[in-house]
């Protein structure tokens, strides 16, 4: 049995979807029913497959295609995007090397990953609230433009006044405290590298 949750509308649209999860654990676990809780990883691990089968490409957006994400409305974010993450790419082996930019480089990829989030695209285009998506989508890649060429400039004056405003934005969007370490590895690098 598989039982996938869209656990983004845990809070507001199914606000008592993690009270009904965690009874269901309990209950699992109280009973000790033959029904086991399992990861996806986990249970291909234990029941390796045996045949394979390629699936269409498709998403549950409208149409049953990509248009909601990449449409005429939002053409504009992924010409922005793609040429902002090459850069971050490009910067991201150098500054992962550098003691001094490694804090603005891990925030330059929050920043980053912040505005790949595919919400602003989704909520440009259904119009609910288009101008709070575009507005928060070119926050995060002003800021994240801004960290990857004061990495690109490397200079001590530039990443002086780049770890100021690192600080500064992760007050405000301080999420994956492991993110050098899995950078490190996107990069071929061990996680331990940027551990010390």
């Amino acid at each position: 049995m598989v039982a996938p949750f869209d656990t983004e509308l845990f809070g507001h649209w199914w606000f008592e979807g993690p009270d009904f999860l965690a009874a269901v654990y309990r209950e699992l676990a109280r009973r000790r029913v033959a029904v086991r809780p399992a990861t996806g990883s986990r249970h291909l691990d234990d029941h390796p497959s045996r045949n394979a089968l390629r699936l269409p490409a498709g998403s549950w957006g409208a149409n049953g295609d990509f248009s909601m994400w990449l449409g005429p409305q939002t053409a504009w974010t992924w010409e922005r995007l793609w040429p902002l993450e090459e850069r971050f790419w490009d910067a991201a082996p150098a500054a992962l090397m550098n003691p001094a930019a490694r804090e603005v480089l891990a925030q330059a990829a929050r920043e980053l990953l912040l505005a790949q989030s595919s919400d602003w695209q989704f909520i440009i285009s259904t119009g609910a609230a288009a101008d709070y998506a575009t507005r928060r989508f070119q926050e995060h890649c002003s800021a994240a433009e801004e960290l990857v060429a004061a990495l690109i400039a490397g200079g001590e004056s530039e990443l002086t006044a780049a770890r100021a405003r690192a600080g500064d934005l992760a007050r405000r969007d301080d999420l994956f405290p492991d993110i050098l370490p899995a950078l490190s590895v996107a990069l071929g690098g061990s996680r331990s590298y940027v551990l010390g």
